[in-house]
């Protein structure tokens, strides 16, 4: 082993044996642990000075370690007996097409939003498409729409489930798309 890869060797062991140390301490005070290099250049780490002998000792002071207890998770209270937990299912609304970030191809600047939506719409539940912020037409059942002639650039849509009182009861993530119309030059 060449002497600047032993050195790095007896670095990674000091560092190793260090922490290890540190782990196992008690907290109470600062630690003492000894390097031994004997005659034949092993290097062994205690915590127990070494006697007198044909061998080589150095010294680290380890202070008392950070330590932190665990923080233990709460529990929840369980629903009272007798009372009807109304369980709320977990919607899931997604715009299936175009995906986030398509190009919409050189055209008159028309495409398709399909939706998809876990569980199912119910039967009083619609679907709201919602273009740059604004609503597309009428909610409804149906899980596509058509655009048309919509304009040149980026725009962002949204896909809002609604309850039968209207109220949002989930939506789906902001996707962006990029139309590209031809330009006219006069």
């Amino acid at each position: 082993m060449t002497f600047a890869n032993k050195n790095r060797f007896d670095y990674a062991i000091a560092f190793l044996a260090g922490a290890l140390c540190a782990t196992l301490c008690h907290a109470e005070s600062a630690q003492t642990i000894y390097k031994v290099t004997d005659e034949n250049g092993h290097i062994t780490y205690t915590d127990v000075a070494p006697g007198p002998g044909s061998h080589t000792v150095e010294e680290y002071r380890l202070d008392t370690p950070n330590a932190a207890m665990p923080v233990l998770p709460t529990t929840a209270t369980p629903p009272a007996k007798g009372a009807a937990a109304a369980a709320k299912p977990e919607y899931i609304t997604v715009i299936a097409q175009p995906l986030d970030g398509s190009t919409i191809p050189m055209g008159p600047g028309n495409f398709t939003v399909a939706a998809q939506t876990s569980p199912q719409l119910g039967a009083s539940e619609r679907l709201q498409l919602e273009v740059d912020g604004s609503a597309f037409g009428s909610p409804q059942r149906d899980t596509t729409w058509k655009l048309e002639n919509i304009f040149r650039g980026a725009h962002t849509l949204r896909v809002i489930r609604l309850d039968d009182t209207g109220n949002a009861t989930d939506t789906s993530e902001i996707s962006t798309v990029f139309v590209l119309r031809p330009s006219v030059v006069k």
